[in-house]
């Protein structure tokens, strides 16, 4: 034997269940075609239990099997859409409960012998009477513990679990009632193996399942393979289906003669089963199968609506915090990362969580117990190369990022809320790593035994308890934790909202404070100016030329000024434009400010280069006309005298490579200005993006209030795009820009 791999449990997961190609031997099985009713597979054994040979029958009308009144009721039956009906059937001379159903274009009908006195009166008289003591449960710890009792009661097993499965499939015994004979398996854990994914797809569809003995052998079907498919009929609504040799070979190494299985289903979803076993084989008449079927229904609704009822009041607790939460940050002027860093504990409260990050598009902000600030920016970077639409949740952090395996103690668990689907901001709450012992029933590792020419798994041969201890994952995030990530999402747009008005309104005062300012300090500069000017012309001579000298420093020192506050009022109401979106055609645009700025270009003696055609696209037309200006305009300025001068426009397509690729979409255009200036070193190529920043004298390459770079980023920012630039001293410099997505 060797542990068994995981490709080897996927091997598991696609046994064919279903197409086995046998049944069990206490019934037998009939498929017939419709409408014809022509018998087209039948079981192995219909001599013993119809005295016919099954070649006998193939091709013969069901009505000459049945009983008239039992073909009728097949017939009408037949007419019903909802199919998996119970009836009583009389074949044979004997009387057999029947079920019918569906598969593979067939009409299957299983039919068990009927070796008691039983009615649905009866059936229901037994459902009436187990429900008699759940009334008394306490919580649904105590209710399902009722249940195992009430079912082994009923159906005479030795012994009758509650298994209830986790949110990866392994499951747990919750309740258990047993022959003190019995091994208890109260407490411990079954892997998600045991019951590999196509056995819990038929749990769903088939509720109950009883497997009358565990040692006789399968009835074949006949014939084995269907023509046409070249395989065994689909028996998946088959309440005679034959088991699994893996499941037999299970069944044995647990000392169980016989077992039956009843779903307990929850909105659709397999919440758990009631595991019934035995030592010897054991027929349960069918009433009390259907009586323990309806009492599962029955649990089904009870637990949901239980669970239901606790969700809604911790949802409640919840929605208190984050009303609590959302009040105060509505309040609180600050930006929303400060404000919110103010309120950590109900931020924290909201989802359970130790620590949590706020990731709002500037540096992280820590609260409680995180990882470091540089771990937080590369987990930063991963969410944002992630694609999710709301919320994204995992109790192995380390499993899906590898570098958070360092910091497990802190942030094992992760629970992230996108804020902004353009753009990387996010709220991430963390929980620490939980060490944990969990009490298998036996090695939950499945062996692999190889013989000769053949290999396949085989179940564990001891239930012993086996302890394992698991690292490396936090507490699971509940249902409760991610709705109440998702629902602060929504309730935060309400907030940004408010504050947005609040600064739509701030921003109306400051343009208003601003006209003033403006109006109030331009007047005095203008008159410093005129005041100089008229010196010049009355003394100019007297003061000889180092004052002449000095009164001109002052008169372009008041230009100077009065230029930079222009420069800044207009910076300032850029981040607040609404941009006039439309279709433009890039060339003509292009073609205008070179018109514009023609003067300039001649008194440099710059040569402009333009390489092909522009394309149309969408922006603002008379603000990404600023932008060129402000690019033409800077390229023209910064040149080494003496030497031939160009400046060259154009853009890089889509599907052309571009040195920075990271700085657009696939489907972007980039437009650039290049030149053959002076260059500029790459420390400062984003220092000259600052406002008012100069690398160079005020006086010299024509001067100029150092805003011009700043508006036009602000410009291009607006659009959605980018502005960079490309340079080194002595190469000339090329600035490149993107316009975004367009509007919307």
């Amino acid at each position: 034997m060797r542990p068994v791999t995981e490709t080897e449990l996927t091997e598991c997961d696609r046994e064919p269940i279903h197409l086995l190609g046998g049944i069990q031997p206490h019934g037998l099985l009939l498929a017939f075609s419709e409408p014809d009713l022509s018998l087209a597979v039948v079981s192995a054994n219909t001599e013993t239990w119809l005295g016919s040979a099954p070649q006998a029958l193939l091709g013969r009308p069901l009505a000459q099997v049945l009983h008239p009144t039992s073909l009728a009721l097949v017939s009408r039956a037949l007419a019903q859409p909802s199919g998996g009906e119970t009836l009583r059937i009389e074949a044979g001379g004997r009387a057999f409960v029947g079920l019918l159903h569906r598969g593979d274009g067939l009409a299957v009908l299983d039919l068990e012998p009927i070796t008691e006195a039983s009615s649905e009166e009866e059936a229901l008289s037994m459902v009436n009477q187990l429900l008699s003591p759940l009334t008394r449960a306490q919580g649904p710890r105590g209710l399902l513990q009722e249940v195992a009792g009430a079912v082994r009661t009923l159906s005479g097993f030795d012994r009758v679990m509650i298994y209830r499965f986790d949110p990866d499939w392994h499951g747990e015994v919750v309740a258990e009632s047993r022959d003190p004979a019995m091994d208890s398996f109260m407490g411990l854990h079954f892997p998600a193996t045991d019951i590999p994914a196509q056995a819990r797809a038929l749990y769903v569809r088939s509720t109950l399942r009883l497997i009358a003995d565990a040692r006789a052998a399968p009835v074949p079907l006949v014939p084995a393979l269907l023509p046409g498919l070249g395989r065994p009929l689909d028996l998946s609504g088959s309440a005679l289906r034959s088991v699994s040799p893996v499941h037999l070979e299970y069944l044995a190494n647990m000392g169980v003669g016989a077992s039956m299985s009843i779903s307990l289903v929850r909105e659709g979803t397999l919440w758990g089963l009631i595991a019934c076993h035995h030592r010897e084989p054991l027929r349960v008449p069918a009433s009390t199968r259907r009586a323990c079927d309806v009492l599962a229904r029955l649990v089904s609704l009870q637990l949901a609506a239980e669970e239901r009822a606790s969700m809604s009041e911790e949802l409640a607790r919840r929605a208190r915090f984050q009303s609590q939460l959302v009040e105060r940050l509505s309040v609180d002027a600050s930006t929303l990362a400060v404000s919110m860093s103010r309120q950590a504990d109900l931020l924290l409260g909201l989802t359970g969580a130790t620590g949590a990050a706020l990731l709002l598009g500037e540096q992280p902000v820590l609260l409680g117990a995180t990882p470091t600030l540089d771990e937080v920016t590369g987990l930063a970077s991963w969410l944002g190369a992630r694609s999710f639409e709301s919320t994204l949740h995992t109790e192995r952090l380390g499993q899906l990022h590898p570098p958070a395996e360092a910091y497990a103690d802190v942030a094992s668990g992760l629970l992230a809320v996108r804020l902004d689907m353009n753009a990387p901001r996010f709220i991430v709450w963390f929980r620490p790593e939980v060490t944990r012992t969990i009490t298998w029933a036996g090695n939950p590792r499945k062996p692999v035994v190889e013989g000769p020419g053949t290999r396949r798994l085989h179940p564990r041969a001891s239930f012993d308890a086996w302890q394992e201890t698991v690292r490396g994952a936090s507490l699971p995030w509940s249902p409760e934790d991610r709705s109440s990530a998702a629902s602060l999402r929504g309730a935060l747009v309400g907030v940004l909202l408010r504050h947005a008005a609040a600064l739509s309104q701030s921003n109306a005062e400051l343009d208003e404070f601003g006209g003033t300012v403006a109006h109030d300090l331009k007047e005095p500069l203008r008159g410093i100016q005129q005041y100089v000017s008229f010196l010049l012309e009355d003394v100019g001579e007297a003061v000889g030329s180092e004052g002449r000298k000095q009164l001109e420093e002052v008169r372009w020192l008041a230009g100077r000024t009065q230029g930079q506050m222009d420069a800044l009022f207009e910076y300032s109401r850029v981040g607040r434009l609404s941009l006039a979106w439309g279709e433009v055609d890039m060339q003509e645009l292009v073609d205008d400010v070179i018109l514009t700025v023609s003067a300039r270009l001649v008194e440099n003696q710059v040569s402009l280069r333009m390489p092909r055609h522009f394309p149309r696209v969408a922006c603002d037309h008379v603000r990404v006309q600023q932008v060129w200006a402000n690019l033409l305009t800077n390229a023209a300025k910064y040149h080494q005298p003496g030497t031939p001068r160009w400046v060259e426009v154009g853009f890089i397509a889509p599907d052309e490579p571009l040195s920075a690729p990271a700085r657009r979409r696939a489907d972007e255009y980039v437009f650039y200005v290049r030149d053959n200036g002076i260059g500029i070193p790459e420390r400062f190529h984003e220092i000259i993006f600052e406002m008012f920043r100069r690398l160079h004298p005020a006086h010299s390459f024509g001067g100029g209030s150092g805003a011009g770079l700043s508006i036009a980023r602000r410009l291009v920012q607006l659009h959605g795009g980018e502005l960079w630039v490309e340079s080194a001293p002595g190469q000339g410099s090329t600035f490149f820009f993107t316009l975004g997505k367009g509007p919307g």
